[in-house]
């Protein structure tokens, strides 16, 4: 992958953003990797020398990398940074833990905005991220007794914390996770290992949660007003609604956010491109 500078950041930064020392080891896939959408995971591979990353989109990824070090530097007892594997289906899967303790504690830190952690609590993917860290440290002999997920709020704001008691009191929070019983995260882990290795052969469809896809929405809206009354699921249903009002009903076209806005091989992608379903060519040709 290419490393650009639009933005013409500080030389410093782009050359800590270009140095990043994050491998999988000999791996053939990582746990991070493991939970990525098998389509794009397999166009990463196919497009790998046409792929390209602005320095820009990377500081909050070398901050995670800071936190890295600040943990390798704190003195607790356990693993902190240290990449373990497991096999599974033929396949090696590896996972870098960011705090174990002895006593049985596993934590994940993110440097995550405040809307991830909304509503009281933690996303599925760090949920099943953290349970198969747990999975793989009980294979190398590891007690795991309870999960955490500790996230520093970048975009956390002291005046609306005041504000609002709904929204996160304090800049980092700690969540606890459920614990998974083993069996439960072998199935996971033999699932994803699964459609990973079917992804290199025929990519598959992304799903409409790998999309983050939004529906269209029909809203219903007074003469003048900037936010709508009510947005309804089906035009039929505003169109009754606004009657009864005297609105109008404007229509709001859903969207693939990640595939619009974040997902690196979007260009590539004919699902996304509308040119048709599947990428004939096999990934293994690339490898």
């Amino acid at each position: 992958m290419k490393l650009t500078n639009r933005l013409n950041l500080p030389q410093p930064l782009v050359s800590a953003v270009a140095n990043d020392e994050y491998s999988r080891g000999d791996a053939d896939i990582s746990v991070t990797g493991l939970l990525k959408p098998p389509r794009i995971a397999a166009l990463e591979i196919l497009h790998a020398d046409e792929l390209t990353e602005d320095a820009s989109d990377r500081i909050w990824s070398l901050f995670g990398q800071a936190m890295h070090t600040v943990l390798q530097r704190s003195n607790t007892s356990g693993i902190a940074e240290r990449r373990l594997a497991i096999e599974v289906a033929g396949w090696k899967v590896s996972g870098s833990m960011d705090a174990y303790y002895d006593h049985g504690l596993l934590q994940d830190y993110k440097f995550v905005t405040v809307y991830k952690f909304k509503d009281g609590g933690v996303p599925e993917e760090y949920q099943a991220q953290l349970n198969i860290y747990a999975e793989i440290l009980r294979q190398h002999g590891q007690q795991v007794k309870w999960l955490e997920i500790v996230g520093i709020l970048r975009d956390w704001s002291k005046l609306e914390a005041a504000r609002d008691p709904e929204y996160p009191q304090t800049q980092v929070i700690v969540r606890s996770v459920e614990l998974w019983p083993s069996e439960r995260v072998r199935e996971v882990i033999e699932e994803r290992v699964r459609l990973h290795q079917q992804a290199r052969k025929g990519l598959p469809l992304c799903t409409i949660e790998e999309r983050w896809e939004k529906p269209t929405k029909w809203a219903v809206m007074k003469k003048g007003a900037s936010k709508s009354l009510k947005n309804h699921d089906t035009e039929e249903a505003a169109r009754i609604h606004a009657a009864e009002v005297g609105a109008s009903v404007e229509k709001r076209p859903g969207e693939a956010t990640r595939c619009k806005a974040y997902c690196p091989v979007a260009r590539f992608c004919t699902q996304y491109t509308g040119e048709g379903m599947f990428q004939p060519r096999s990934v293994l040709e690339a490898v």
